[in-house]
């Protein structure tokens, strides 16, 4: 297949731009061809990274505008997405379009499902985690499972780089804090980690360092210096200079810094993922968490903050937040599991627990069946199902009998929402789906005048006999629209199970077909 992959460049340090790094390699070593669609990290124009070309994204709009134009010119097959699909809405639906979709809230907010059950392109979303998963089969949509990887064989214990390291900064005797994260917006949970890091440190004067390793000054989050001045903590503290966050840390680098950490700390409020948490453990770290989202199924080895509090957040769902005397707790768990040798456990449940998520496994094992069934599913006619809200308003305030048919309704029942209100809703297709009627729409098994609306949208392009299904569903209805595609509409020849609607009908400005009765 010919794969365009949209997130954060390779080139860039955040979790997006790595597993973008290692996705496009290992995608291209499995014999498919691979360009990227640097949303993030490239402005310009197309670079070549070896044999994988690399789009830029001028405007500040998510790869929207540019996304069909670069999906055309490398003639590819799918457009992969990494990054939240709610700020993919209104994505050109002429892409197949398969969203490697983070879910950090609980319940998945409704603009998630929203972006996701009407956009017409969406063939099938890749859930992160199994909560992500979860919580997209709980609104009716299916999706595989791939989680994000890591190289457990670069990511791994190391004793003697925790020596060197201990000894070049004179931290033999310390208990070393560590947390790795965006300091975008408060979602990292900075400001309560800190506040307990600094109420334990006072119980253990002089024994704590911790690294926070994150552009502390970030204009789209907090100011992180300050907050440090504030709670005391300079003494005790280092965070990376503001040269390594513009110019990039390698691998490598992260790597032996996480195996000096005693202890990661993480308070997040909710994550798609948390690579973080799998790198720290990958290098026998334990970990203390939030016990949400997502992060419940990386935890291996360490510890979870477990009395958390909901907050309402702009996606209209919640995320959780947490005490610092809890995280102030479970830091003493950790100090003295290594005071008397247990952590060695911790340590070894953590390191399991990563190689779980590493590269071979996911890319081996994984990845294949999915894409041999996505390998499948375009070769399929393209399945159109979604709202198209302009077509909304051809619903009626309300009907009589109060009972609704839904032709065509497709197996997600997209438009199912939007009809409730006018009293019973019945959906019927020749698939099978959940709650929906298998039934043939040329031979409908309903009285006349049963329904006092009947609808179909993007149907009759499809049918043998359209006028017989037209005669059908004028019989059981009282009121009803037809909506269909015909050759006027430039999104026609898209679908190659189009058909020519021969049957007298009405045409719209944007080439649709248009009946109602």
């Amino acid at each position: 297949m010919r794969i365009l992959w949209s997130s954060n460049s390779p080139f860039v340090g955040s979790g997006y731009g790595m597993q973008t790094a290692t996705a496009a390699r290992r995608l291209q070593d499995m014999g498919h061809k691979v360009a990227i669609f640097a949303f993030y990290g490239l402005a310009g124009s197309k670079v070549d990274w070896g044999d994988i070309p690399i789009y830029p994204n001028n405007p500040a709009d998510w790869g929207i505008r540019h996304a069909p134009l670069f999906y055309d010119d490398f003639k590819a097959d799918i457009l992969i997405t990494l990054v939240d699909a709610w700020v993919l809405k209104g994505l050109d639906n002429r892409m197949k379009w398969f969203p490697w979709v983070p879910i950090d809230h609980d319940p998945a907010p409704d603009v998630v499902i929203q972006t996701l059950k009407e956009s017409p392109g969406l063939v099938k979303p890749i859930a992160m985690s199994r909560f992500g998963q979860e919580q997209l089969k709980k609104n009716g949509i299916d999706s595989y499972y791939i989680p994000h990887s890591v190289n457990t064989n670069l990511f791994c214990p190391s004793p003697e780089w925790n020596k060197a390291a201990r000894e070049k900064y004179k931290w033999e005797d310390k208990f070393v804090i560590g947390t790795v994260g965006t300091n975008h917006t408060e979602r990292k949970n900075w400001s309560v980690g800190m506040q307990a890091v600094a109420k334990f440190e006072k119980m253990h004067p002089g024994e704590i360092v911790y690294y926070m390793h994150t552009n502390p000054g970030d204009e789209k989050g907090i100011n992180l210096i300050k907050l440090r001045e504030v709670l005391k903590m300079q003494d005790y503290s280092r965070v990376p200079s503001q040269a390594e966050v513009s110019i990039g840390i390698s691998q490598e680098t992260m790597a032996r810094m996480y195996s000096v950490f005693d202890v990661f700390l993480l308070p997040t409020k909710g994550e798609g993922f948390g690579i973080p948490l799998i790198e720290a453990q990958a290098t026998g770290c334990p970990i203390i968490t939030t016990d949400c989202t997502a992060q419940h199924e990386l935890w291996g080895g360490g510890w979870m903050i477990k009395d958390i509090i909901p907050e309402w957040t702009l996606q209209a769902s919640w995320q959780f937040n947490c005490k610092p005397d809890e995280i102030v707790e479970l830091l003493e768990k950790a100090y003295q599991a290594k005071k008397d040798g247990s952590i060695v456990k911790e340590k070894e449940k953590a390191r399991a627990k990563a190689l779980e998520y590493d590269d071979e496994k996911v890319y081996n094992e994984l990845w294949p069946p999915v894409l041999a069934d996505i390998q499948k599913r375009i070769k399929e006619p393209k399945n159109m199902e979604g709202v198209q809200r302009w077509r909304l308003n051809f619903v009626p305030p309300s009907c009589m009998p109060r009972k609704v048919l839904d032709i065509g309704c497709g197996v997600t029942q997209p438009y199912k929402p939007f009809f409730e209100h006018l009293g019973e809703y019945v959906g019927i297709d020749t698939k099978k789906g959940d709650g929906v009627v298998t039934m043939d729409a040329h031979k409908l098994k309903f009285k006349d005048g049963e329904f006092g609306f009947v609808w179909m949208s993007e149907l009759l392009e499809h049918v043998t006999n359209p006028e017989k299904v037209m005669t059908e569903a004028k019989r059981v209805g009282k009121h009803g629209v037809c909506i269909f595609s015909t050759p006027q509409n430039s999104f026609f020849k898209i679908d190659p199970d189009h058909k020519i609607v021969n049957i007298p009908h009405q045409i719209m400005n944007s080439g649709d077909g248009f009946i109602s009765w």
